[in-house]
């Protein structure tokens, strides 16, 4: 995976300094510089004033009860797209403003959404929270806030079966040692 990813910046490299210099002939240098300085300064903007709009809009539908995934992976392409533009090069550059386009956004989320979901969705299975609570049939007593709550004469459930602590006493001079 290192080697890959060397590979990959070093590749992004030749082919940032090989589109520039192409470019660069084409329509000279001082446009193409002034070209890498505007992408660098709407990648800044982007960062500062779009993410913040983004994350907003996640708040937003997180208080108003909706599904708050499809502005997340917004927020998170939107964040993507101003890394592309402030990063020096046209072609990292073109990247960064296509993906500012609704539309492109719109056809990459629900791939993101399945990369995202494949990659987690073993995690969270295997954690041992979730196999717990995946495990407790329904109506079961419930452990709530450290206290036993096992009906009489039930097995209680748990990770150490047959230990039950004391409840927690009444007396607020129980708490002192």
């Amino acid at each position: 995976m290192p080697l890959l990813l060397l590979v990959l910046l070093l590749g992004g490299a030749a082919l940032e300094i090989w589109v520039a210099i192409t470019v660069a002939d084409a329509i000279g240098a001082l446009p193409v510089v002034l070209l890498l300085l505007a992408s660098s300064f709407l990648g800044g903007r982007v960062l500062g004033r779009g993410t913040v709009r983004a994350w907003r809009r996640v708040a937003d539908a997180s208080r108003s009860g909706e599904r708050v995934g499809r502005s997340v992976l917004d927020a998170g392409l939107v964040v993507v797209a101003g890394v592309f533009l402030l990063l020096p090069g046209l072609v990292s550059g073109a990247v960064g403003l296509v993906l500012l386009t609704p539309p492109v956004r719109a056809v990459l989320r629900p791939l993101l959404a399945a990369a995202v979901a494949r990659r987690m969705l073993p995690v969270v299975m295997s954690a041992r929270g979730a196999a717990w609570t995946a495990g407790r049939r329904p109506g079961a007593p419930a452990d709530v806030e450290g206290h036993a709550s096992e009906a009489p004469g039930a097995e209680p459930e748990g990770p150490v079966r047959g230990v039950v602590l004391p409840a927690p006493s009444d007396d607020p001079r129980s708490d002192r040692r």
